[in-house]
């Protein structure tokens, strides 16, 4: 597990540069093969400590805001806002990665804060996630760089690309909830009325939902939305064409991350918020099930959407 990694050896080698696994070609007389992958390199590490950054090459970012473990006497709890630990969501993001990597040959971008949320909420603004601490300031601050870092590496190697914020859920429909920023009621609103601009740009993937052919709400609940391709692999996902949400059913839209990284706004990635439900990532197997899965949909969605292969010759 990248959690592992001994913190010494993660502090010699945060200044070298990073590469990724180079996609090896596979004879074609052989029978198809995974793609070769590297061991997993050592992150760079921010001045304070408490955050990671595993570089990689796909144009897609990973983060993890809400499960970390630490918690130093030095930084003070935060009093108000929510202080829930997200559990396995790094587990789930490190799966992800593992499973991206495995199948096209590249890695995905991870970035973890290690902070427990009780000191930072990554996923809010600076005064509520910080309350002013100078020290959970400069944390708050190291996470977005670094992810902002991440989402400039990949617009350098590639025209479009995707940011995906992790989190978990305890809601009582077990279903990953797929977070575009759009209010709940835009969900139920009719072909027509959400493939208007006025909805697609305030949503997180505005770009790309002005870039694909198929329409913006097919982009959010049609058979080749996330959604509709996760479920398409056994894994329950709203919006989707399978699941609808009813009123006073719980829901999260996103919220900072996505907002802040995200394309509503401005000239960056698309952002999506995935907040998962204890099924999909409680233990190792579901982890790797929903990874599997999730790794199988972005390998569609981006065809299909962003006319963006993940495969490339070399790492198939």
């Amino acid at each position: 597990m990248l959690a592992d990694m001994p913190r010494w050896v993660c502090i010699l080698l945060a200044c070298g540069a990073l590469s990724g696994c180079a996609p090896t070609a596979q004879p074609t007389t052989s029978p198809a093969q995974p793609a070769a992958t590297a061991p997993t390199p050592a992150p760079r590490q921010s001045a304070s400590g408490y955050i990671r950054y595993w570089p990689g090459e796909l144009p897609i970012v990973l983060s993890v805001p809400h499960d970390g473990g630490l918690e130093p006497t030095d930084i003070p709890d935060r009093t108000e806002g929510v202080t829930v630990r997200d559990s396995y969501a790094r587990a789930l993001a490190e799966a992800i990665r593992d499973a991206l990597t495995k199948k096209f040959g590249r890695a995905p971008h991870l970035i973890v804060c290690e902070l427990s949320r009780k000191k930072v909420d990554g996923n809010r603004e600076l005064a509520g996630a910080t309350q002013g601490h100078p020290r959970a300031v400069q944390v708050w601050q190291e996470y977005h760089a670094f992810i902002d870092e991440a989402e400039q590496a990949v617009r350098a190697r590639s025209a479009h690309g995707l940011y995906l914020d992790i989190h978990s859920h305890g809601h009582p429909i077990k279903r990953m909830e797929i977070g575009y920023l759009l209010k709940p009621a835009d969900l139920n609103l009719s072909d027509a009325a959400l493939n208007t601009n006025a909805v697609r740009d305030r949503s997180s993937i505005r770009a790309l939902g002005g870039l694909t052919a198929s329409g913006f709400a097919e982009l959010v609940r049609g058979p080749t939305s996330l959604g509709g391709l996760l479920e398409a692999r056994g894994l329950a996902a709203l919006p989707s064409p399978k699941q609808s949400l009813a009123p006073g059913d719980p829901y999260f839209n996103g919220a900072y991350d996505i907002a802040a990284h995200g394309s509503r706004d401005r000239a960056q990635l698309d952002g999506i918020q995935l907040e998962v439900p204890l099924q999909m990532r409680g233990t190792a197997a579901q982890r790797a099930a929903t990874a599997q899965a999730l790794a199988d949909a972005l390998e569609v969605y981006f065809a299909k959407h962003y006319g963006q292969p993940l495969a490339t010759p070399a790492g198939r």
